[in-house]
């Protein structure tokens, strides 16, 4: 069967009967369950938005659950990527107190980097300095301003990117 074929409410009639078994079959792995929901509405719009390129070869079921499978690995692999970055950028602030206390230009440095951190947009910043000023973990933050895990991984992986770009040659 063509997905083409597929209609709004053929459409809407499959997300009916497969969203919640989707997301169990996808929590059965992420153990998240605002995750599952994601990773299945993911799912979803990436099937709608490629209908008029896919074909079954199997049951509309199958493709459903073998496709949320592979979003949740595309979400794992995205996600580990963000933490080294993270990971990177701590060490990267440890070299740079390092090199302020040897040769006294801690003043300058700490100027710098809290001026590109206020150059974030202010939740960007509020997760931020949750995280690296406060030591809160994610899910400690995610909870703290109840918002999605999800939303404070990339806010993170946002605030890391844009402080490497500011202080891309502004650091000794």
């Amino acid at each position: 069967m063509a997905i083409a074929e597929l209609n709004r409410d053929s459409f809407r009639k499959l997300f009916e009967e497969n969203y919640n078994l989707l997301c169990n079959y996808i929590n059965t792995y992420a153990k998240d369950w605002d995750l599952s929901q994601e990773i299945a509405q993911r799912t979803f719009v990436k099937l709608w938005e490629k209908k008029n390129e896919i074909t079954f070869s199997t049951s509309a079921k199958s493709y459903l659950f073998q496709s949320a499978r592979n979003t949740l690995i595309d979400h794992y692999r995205s996600h580990k990527s963000a933490n080294l970055h993270a990971e990177k950028y701590s060490e990267g602030l440890q070299g740079v107190e390092e090199i302020a206390q040897d040769d006294g230009t801690a003043a300058m440095l700490t100027e710098r980097i809290q001026w590109a951190v206020d150059q974030l947009k202010p939740k960007t910043r509020e997760i931020f300095l949750l995280s690296k000023k406060e030591g809160l973990t994610y899910d400690e933050i995610a909870e703290y301003l109840q918002i999605s895990k999800r939303t404070v991984e990339y806010n993170m992986k946002n605030a890391l990117l844009l402080l490497k770009e500011t202080l891309k040659g502004k650091m000794p």
